[in-house]
């Protein structure tokens, strides 16, 4: 049955439980490797890169898992207790790496992260839950919630390393000879009281209104009349669901691909060294996720959201993005070359013309292009594509069973998350940085056309009345009109 008013305070809860998912679940970003490095000094960025894959990988399978059990249950709450329950005990298990042996740390680190994924699962019967408990007209303010939620998250819980470095390398010994709190396992601590809290929130605070009593209603009145309006929703339209999924996968692979390349360019176009690479994208990503966060709380708390129109802001966004790309591209006309500065082997600046064929001739963008793109990009675009897609995606779908198509539409995300490292580093390592953008244009050009050939069928899904009559009303009340007769 579709949700007549909007129950703000499930969907509140909803955007807490995100921003907890989020939050412990990036926690780890900033120190796990150097972790990794302290406890097996053998270890390889490619052996990290297998644990970060392996942590995409479960959530794709628990997005998908979870998803079906909340569709296959008809209630959002079993699901989100079992991907609670998943991420409690992904962080304990961090907590055992340092009881293992050198060469078990990347095993225990990459089953931690595993069990990670499959907790962060959770975003479907969330996403499911928060679009069940809203109307038509407050749904761009429900999903505004969820993401909201996921990018506050992600922002913050890598800021939250600061705090535990005054805790140092050793810190102080909790059981001796086995567990003791330090700055890098500080953040499974963390995630542990995390995952508690939104665990008990669950229990205590979150009150499902599930659809048995809608049916129930529904039936009472059904009987109490001799014929009755029934709605019923014809299936969902595949097409308008994968393009959804669709625009989902490549605005997070365009993302991604340009968090994964920053580093590296910003040492070969612009010369940083690699401490200053970093604090140059730490505080771009900074400025994004506050910029980010406050338009978040608009479209949630003001009428900001009335604004967001579904198609429209999918297509222009899109196009945005491209139009960041062309601002970033090396174009022929700049006059600077990489090549102007020698490259350094001490402090990796420069291009390395014997390692790179594509450094001849490949002229250097504007900086100050680069960083008010991406936060202009991802601080101010995003958020409106991400509410408008999300919005739309659910009322593609029928109002009372979405569990599965949100896990599909959460699964979209996460394979970019996997692909979108390997094929840009693979492009960018083989034909320079020209392709690689030339590429998320034609991904972004390709996806903005399906919008406009399919501009028809994108539309929200709606329900088919029909008269139902009741023969048992009818059958009695001819068997009255027939005695009164005779």
């Amino acid at each position: 049955m579709p949700c007549e008013r909007t129950n703000w305070r499930v969907v509140y809860l909803m955007g807490v439980f995100s921003l907890i998912q989020n939050t412990q679940y990036s926690i780890y970003l900033t120190s796990m490797f150097s972790y990794l490095k302290k406890l097996d000094s053998t270890a390889t960025e490619s052996q990290f890169g297998w644990i970060m894959a392996t942590s995409s990988l479960g959530h794709c399978i628990g997005c998908f898992i979870l998803g079906w059990w909340n569709s296959r249950a008809n209630k959002s709450a079993p699901p989100m207790h079992c991907g609670f329950l998943l991420m409690l005990a992904s962080n304990l298990v961090y907590l055992l790496v340092d009881c293992v042996p050198a060469n078990w740390v990347a095993h225990v680190m990459m089953l931690s992260r595993l069990l990670g994924g499959f907790g962060m699962g959770n975003s479907s019967p969330m996403r499911t839950c928060a679009s069940l408990h809203s109307t038509a007209s407050d749904r761009s303010k429900a999903m505004a919630s969820i993401s909201g939620g996921r990018s506050v998250g992600t922002v913050v819980g890598p800021g939250l390393q600061l705090l535990f470095l005054p805790l140092g390398e050793v810190g102080f010994i909790i059981i001796p000879g086995f567990l003791s709190l330090h700055s890098n396992n500080a953040p499974a601590f963390l995630g542990i009281v995390l995952t508690m809290v939104g665990f008990v929130s669950l229990i205590v605070l979150f009150e499902e209104e599930v659809s048995e009593e809608s049916d129930k209603k529904a039936i009472a009145d059904f009987e109490n009349q001799y014929n009755t309006v029934k709605d019923e929703y014809p299936s969902s339209d595949v097409i308008a669901m994968l393009i959804c999924m669709l625009t989902r996968f490549v605005q997070n692979f365009m993302q991604i691909s340009i968090e994964t390349l920053a580093p590296a360019m910003l040492m070969m176009m612009y010369f940083q060294t690699r401490q200053e690479a970093v604090a140059s994208m730490a505080t771009t990503y900074l400025t994004t996720g506050f910029i980010a966060t406050v338009l978040y709380l608009l479209i949630i708390f003001t009428k900001l959201s009335t604004i967001v129109r579904d198609k429209i802001f999918n297509s222009l966004v899109l196009l945005l993005f491209v139009c960041h790309l062309l601002a970033t591209y090396s174009w022929q006309f700049y006059t600077n070359d990489v090549l102007d500065i020698e490259f350094s082997n001490e402090t990796l600046t420069g291009c390395d013309e014997t390692h790179f064929t594509w450094c001849s001739h490949l002229t250097i963008s504007p900086e100050w292009a680069f960083y008010v793109g991406y936060i202009l990009s991802f601080g101010l675009f995003m958020p409106f594509i991400n509410v408008a897609n999300a919005t739309l995606y659910s009322k593609l779908l029928n109002p009372d069973c979405q569990g599965t198509q949100q896990s599909l539409y959460d699964i979209s995300n996460t394979t970019a998350r996997i692909f979108a490292p390997i094929f840009i580093t693979l492009i960018y390592s083989a034909y320079g940085p020209r392709r690689a953008w030339e590429f998320l244009c034609i991904l972004l050009l390709f996806t903005t056309f399906l919008w406009i050939i399919f501009d028809k069928r994108l539309v929200p899904l709606k329900p088919i009345h029909k008269q139902v009559f009741d023969n048992d009303g009818f059958e009695q009340e001819k068997s009255s009109k027939t005695k009164l007769v005779s």
